[in-house]
């Protein structure tokens, strides 16, 4: 594991061919704070969706640590992370709290954004069973 880059809510770690983000909480920052991370996140991510696939075949968004809800600056910026990946033809496995506001903004955004390439996890198991072999046990 290595760490590609972090930011001020968010570190990406390359776990071997999966580009892992992980998104944590924090209430200190201002909403324009906040909406300039998850530009970051966008900046880096469409980089990793773009790079060679032995660097990162698959995508895997860790926001069991995040906000439950977000707003619509952060909801662009995802979607915009997964059409990228949608894009590029590689998996997004989204691990998500066991939180309702969190499926209910995150399932429309995924089936929008990257309905062939992307799914919907609660345990990490599976999201990473889906990154790595594209196996789904746990969906929808």
């Amino acid at each position: 594991m290595s760490t590609y880059a972090t930011g001020g809510n968010y570190r990406v770690e390359l776990v071997r061919t999966i580009a892992w983000l992980r998104v944590w909480r924090r209430p200190d920052l201002t909403h324009e704070q906040g909406a300039a991370l998850a530009r970051e996140k966008v900046a880096i991510l469409g980089r990793l969706a773009e790079g060679p696939r032995s660097m990162a075949k698959a995508l895997l968004i860790d926001l069991r640590s995040a906000p439950r809800s977000w707003g619509p600056i952060t909801q662009d910026a995802l979607s915009e992370i997964l059409a990228g990946w949608e894009q590029a033809q590689r998996r997004v496995g989204i691990l998500l709290a066991e939180d309702p506001v969190q499926d209910v903004l995150m399932r429309p955004l995924m089936r929008r954004s990257a309905p062939n390439m992307a799914r919907i996890f609660l345990l990490e198991a599976d999201a990473l069973d889906f990154c790595i072999l594209g196996r789904v046990l746990e969906n929808e």
